[in-house]
């Protein structure tokens, strides 16, 4: 069996997609692979910032097309930057276990982030809730891989912290940069975060059923629920919409956050369900958030961002 993987040139890309190919050796030791990797839009452009480029696809449009034209049987995405509407013909075939989905302060824990701070994120999501939890501190946007957001703190742009997910850190081998792992009732995470998201064509049983064989119930279903709730708000993966999943008695709890980007407002949302229910628990969520305001503060948030919004 050769398997053509589509990834992202990045360092995490890479040991996302090698974790990939380590679980499927397990259960196809006989499989080889060829990486075919590609540059996106927001890879070749380093100096936008994410809403820029627009609010769905950053990371995936390119990769998309590599499906459509065959150049590639699958592709390996971080979840959080996968669109909750597919290219047609394409399917999310696999959701392996997730790792851990929360964000990471880096530089200083809350309790140590001096008055004033300033604090670097290229995630509005993040500005959002930071300010809402710290008023005071000033969000500074950057880009770029892990490592050289690291470099920031404290060096030329005299970053006192930088927030980075917790499941990059872990996959690099980069622990200790954490300085404090953010409690998700306080900083919830980005929709899908933490979690690999494969994504083939529908067409291919052969390739499904080996992604499936990896596939993790569990985070299917967390990843169906956050999926669904992101969707029915109208919401890109940019949008300041948070996230966090529980699990009790074999039910599933999703809790959600919309929150202004100025951190002035937030509406959050909260319901369980059984995960074979995984889809209509987002709906029922994401209802709970408009009915309480949550789009209209998305919309009040993202004139500014976006010239181009439509009304969701």
């Amino acid at each position: 069996m050769h398997l053509r993987i589509g990834t992202r040139r990045s360092p995490l890309a890479m040991a996302q997609t090698n974790h990939v190919m380590g679980l499927i050796r397990e259960k196809f030791p006989q499989a080889e692979f060829t990486l075919c990797q590609i540059a996106t839009i927001a890879d070749r452009d380093r100096v936008s910032e994410f809403h820029q480029f627009g609010m769905v696809g950053v990371f995936a449009v390119e990769h998309e097309q590599q499906l459509v034209k065959r150049e590639v049987d699958f592709v390996v995405h971080s979840l959080k930057d996968l669109p909750t509407t597919l290219h047609e013909g394409l399917v999310l075939a696999s959701v392996p276990p997730r790792e851990d989905p929360r964000d990471a302060l880096c530089g200083a824990t809350m309790a140590t982030l001096r008055q004033g701070a300033r604090v670097g994120t290229g995630s509005l999501r993040r500005r959002a809730q930071i300010l809402n939890l710290r008023p005071d501190v000033t969000v500074v946007p950057i880009r770029g891989n892990v490592g050289p957001r690291l470099a920031k703190i404290g060096g030329e742009d005299a970053l006192d912290a930088v927030i980075l997910a917790q499941a990059g850190l872990r996959r690099l081998g980069m622990d200790e940069a954490s300085s404090e792992a953010l409690a998700p009732s306080l900083f919830p995470y980005a929709v899908g975060q933490g979690a690999l998201g494969l994504e083939a064509r529908a067409e291919d049983a052969a390739v499904i059923e080996v992604l499936k064989a990896i596939e993790c119930p569990q985070a299917r279903a967390e990843a169906e629920a956050e999926r669904e709730m992101m969707h029915a708000l109208g919401a890109g993966c940019s949008l300041p919409v948070g996230a966090c999943v529980t699990w009790q008695d074999g039910r599933l709890t999703l809790h959600a956050q919309v929150t202004s980007i100025e951190g002035t407002e937030r509406v959050v949302a909260d319901q369980s369900a059984a995960p074979e229910q995984a889809r209509e628990l987002g709906l029922a969520v994401a209802q709970i958030l408009k009915e309480r305001g949550g789009v209209a503060i998305l919309e009040k948030s993202y004139r500014g961002h976006y010239p181009s919004f439509k009304s969701l």
